[in-house]
């Protein structure tokens, strides 16, 4: 599953449901400015697309770890329920 998530965890960022890279986003976002409004547009195309690779990596770590502590929730009270039923034999 990791494998899958990668490329995704790289430098890819989610717009409209669909994966673009930074370097896209930035491009498509202010391509055709120029000038003093094009400087202004790429600061806030980069500030922006580090928020949202902040958050698709977030959401690919949620989806990696997720079933990690999922398993943890089950399997921890239940090895502890079953140790304590074999103590209770053994006495």
């Amino acid at each position: 599953m990791t494998w899958r998530l990668y490329p995704q965890f790289k430098d890819a960022v989610r717009i409209d449901g669909r994966l673009t890279t930074v370097e896209d986003y930035i491009a498509a976002t202010c391509g055709e400015r120029v000038g003093p409004g094009a400087a202004t547009c790429l600061a806030t195309a980069r500030e922006d697309a580090r928020r949202l690779l902040r958050q698709e990596q977030g959401n690919s770590i949620l989806l990696i770890i997720a079933p990690i502590l999922g398993y943890l929730a089950i399997y921890v009270p239940a090895a502890s329920w079953l140790g304590r039923r074999r103590l209770a034999h053994r006495a």
